[in-house]
Order: C-alpha cells, then sequence, then structure tokens
C-alpha cells in the first residue's frame, strides 16, 4: 500500500499536466476572512477570469485577472496591493522567489509538504512565511479529495504566522 502512494507521489509531483487544478470555493473561502476589502487583490495565473476572481468579486473584494500576463517574466500592475493565485505546482519555487522579489504581500495555495526543501527553507527563514493550513483536503476535480492537503503560503496577511480553518 506504502508503494502505491509513493508512486502516486512521484508521478503527480512533476507532472505539468497535473498543474491545472481550478481552485474550489472551499479552498478559497477560508482565506477571505483574513483579508482586507480596501485592498486590490492580483490573480497571476489567470487568463480573462479565474474562480479565485470570481469568487473573491463575488463576496465584496477587488480582485483582478492577469489577462495571461506571464508572472514569471512581466511586470505586475502597479495598482495591485496584494497577489493571490493557486499557482502551477512543478513551477511553485518560481512562484514563491517571483513574488519575495516584487515584495508584495502574497497568498499562494500550494500543498502543505512545500514547507520542506532546503532552498525553500532558505527562503522562508530569510524572507518570513505565514501558513493558512486548511484543515480537510479540497477535491480539485470532483473525484474527490487528493492525496495532499494544501495551504496558503502568505506573507504580509496573516496575524499569525500559523493557522489552522475549516
Amino acid at each position: 500500500m506504502a508503494s502505491t502512494n509513493i508512486n502516486m507521489l512521484h508521478r503527480t509531483s512533476n507532472n505539468s499536466n497535473s498543474d491545472e487544478c481550478y481552485t474550489p470555493n472551499e479552498a478559497i473561502k477560508p482565506l477571505l476572512k483574513e483579508l482586507k476589502r480596501n485592498k486590490v487583490y492580483y490573480d497571476c495565473t489567470s487568463n480573462t477570469s479565474s474562480n479565485i476572481v470570481d469568487f473573491m468579486n463575488d463576496n465584496g473584494f477587488v480582485c483582478k485577472s492577469s489577462n495571461g500576463r506571464d508572472f514569471l517574466t512581466d511586470r505586475v500592475p502597479k495598482d495591485i496591493d496584494i497577489i493571490i493565485t493557486n499557482p502551477p505546482y512543478s513551477k511553485k519555487d518560481k512562484f514563491i522567489e517571483r513574488c519575495y522579489e516584487i515584495g508584495k504581500p502574497f497568498a499562494l495555495l500550494l500543498p502543505v509538504s512545500s514547507i520542506q526543501g532546503q532552498k525553500r527553507g532558505a527562503m522562508f527563514n530569510e524572507k518570513g512565511i505565514e501558513l493558512l493550513v486548511l484543515n480537510k483536503r479540497i477535491d480539485f476535480t470532483g473525484k474527490g479529495s487528493p492525496h495532499f492537503g494544501v495551504a496558503w503560503f502568505c506573507r504580509g496577511i496573516l496575524d499569525n504566522k500559523l493557522m489552522f480553518k475549516d
């Protein structure tokens, strides 16, 4: 049984085809309670819209779409206060680095296991990180919960460095 789970993790951990996971409302809702409505949010991986953009705007926040711009190479619009996204997991290190480089508060929805790693650990120690861990696994596909939990990896957003939410 253990080898099956390990094999599944290996297959999906570096598979760019598994990167396109839409963000269900149940993953966004716990974070909304921690956000301020008077800020402009930016989903840096969306085309003209995304579930993050739609759900936040429907709940009284201002969230803008990147309109397909490449977050890793393009400039972030000047009127943006906070970056929020569910990045491709195969590019998580690049997204974390880019967020720190830009210097704005951010919230990235990532697998909980993303807390580990020498490079990420060094970044988190040097630049700071806040975690909002979701207590239950999120069903991204409608086919049942995945084999991993997720958390919002934040900087400059949460009052506490570590929070757990339903």
